[in-house]
């Protein structure tokens, strides 16, 4: 059985997530490094680009009346800048380096590190986002319940991360371009995180598909899903899935 008919196999069944083995990162995660298609990206130069990426996610942060806002896996600060000063910030990223840039562009307390149980009080934030971080997380059961005991009752919880059954990974299969991270260790379908959040006792507000009407909204990409002939698969509606969840009061 192939790894993504695994992550199919999560709608039958009671399971949340697919592990899947770890393989060696020659680098840290944020520097220049060659994607699924063998170009390398310098992460740093395409600081706009990922800013515009997450700006759904700073509009609903800032729709909000303000509070104390924790981005787990903040990255390069991308989103944490674009949250407005009358929130409190924090962020957590056990990369040094992107605490080190992140600290060039925002002024969150961020902090080096990764989120255990005992990190933060409980009921100490309004919101906190975690955007494609999930998939990095060996036991991510026990993150998101952390997740529920800090946020505040009322409070908001993020939530993106790669779809493992969505179109392209349907078409593609073993060439779903998700897959060639590495560090991609816990595999979820949209489905299934929604479990996971239910049954942790959130309650779902909105789940969005970020593409249309963002730079991987091309005819390239539409192409290449219907001759389904390319090494990897491009990427596509659904192939991200993002949930806004909601702790009861």
């Amino acid at each position: 059985m192939s790894i993504i008919d695994s992550c199919l196999n999560l709608y039958r069944g009671e399971s949340y997530y697919v592990a899947y083995p770890a393989r060696p990162l020659p680098q840290d995660y944020w520097e220049a490094k060659k994607d699924p298609d063998g170009k390398v990206r310098d992460i740093e130069a395409e600081r706009d680009q990922r800013k515009e990426d997450v700006r759904y996610i700073a509009d609903y942060v800032n729709a909000r009346a303000p509070g104390r806002v924790l981005d787990i896996g903040f990255g390069l600060g991308e989103l944490l800048e674009q949250v407005t000063g009358q929130n409190d910030c924090f962020g957590l990223d056990p990369s040094q380096k992107a605490v080190e840039v992140a600290r060039q562009w925002c002024s969150a307390d961020l902090r080096h590190g990764v989120l255990e149980k005992g990190t933060f009080p409980a009921n100490m934030f309004d919101v906190v986002t975690a955007n494609h971080v999930i998939e990095h997380v060996d036991e991510p059961i026990p993150f998101v319940e952390t997740i529920f005991e800090i946020l505040k009752p009322g409070g908001d919880f993020i939530c993106g991360t790669p779809n493992f059954a969505c179109a392209a990974a349907r078409v593609y299969g073993d060439r779903f371009r998700l897959l060639h991270d590495p560090t991609h260790v816990s595999l979820f379908s949209d489905d299934s995180l929604v479990r996971l959040l239910r049954d942790t006792g959130f309650r779902i507000e909105m789940v969005e598909y970020p593409y249309f009407g963002t730079r991987f909204a091309t005819r390239e990409t539409f192409d290449s899903m219907v001759r389904a002939d390319a090494d990897v698969s491009p990427a596509f509606w659904g192939s991200f899935v993002t949930v806004f969840a909601r702790k009861p009061e």
